[in-house]
């Protein structure tokens, strides 16, 4: 694997790149470690800013449903483990929300938006989701360009309704 080049997204059916990233406390957290149920992977371009602020407390917000359908929830931003304990505590999120601070995952999802704002060659997440089955299969993908638009959370609900055994 070339930690120059973008790779491409994983397609329905792919299995889902796996990482190893560190969540608010600086635990390292493996992607494997939700194998035992859909996995609903969100990533999201910076922490405490507006758009990402209303994601993750809608994601927040319809937690106990999106369990309902026998999902987990793993956040994912370029921040530090510091900024995202911050936004964590601030939001009250209570789903683990990773660093991904050498930014390799959005690499290997080819997620990379390369601009931030005004701030050129600044590297985030293009605002993304992507729906894991328990074997770690993608079963749904959604992808922005446009990091003001929030992800269609019910056609997650939907996803995950379909996939519920």
């Amino acid at each position: 694997m070339s930690s120059t080049s973008l790779e491409s997204v994983p397609n329905i059916g792919d299995e889902a790149p796996d990482f190893e990233l560190p969540d608010v406390d600086q635990k390292w957290r493996k992607l494997s470690e939700f194998r035992d149920k859909k996995t609903i992977v969100a990533f999201f371009p910076a922490a405490e800013s507006s758009v990402c602020t209303a994601e993750m407390c809608a994601i927040r917000d319809q937690l106990d449903e999106l369990r309902d359908y026998g999902a987990n929830v793993v956040a994912i931003s370029v921040d530090s483990p510091h900024a995202n304990k911050a936004f964590t505590q601030n939001h009250h999120l209570n789903f683990p929300v990773l660093s991904d601070y050498k930014r390799d995952t959005i690499k290997r999802y080819g997620i990379v938006m390369s601009k931030l704002g005004t701030m050129e060659g600044y590297n985030a997440a293009k605002r993304s989701v992507f729906i894991l089955d328990e074997d770690g299969k993608v079963i749904y993908r959604w992808i922005s360009d446009n990091p003001t638009i929030e992800p269609k959370y019910n056609e997650i609900k939907e996803v995950l309704k379909k996939a519920k055994k």
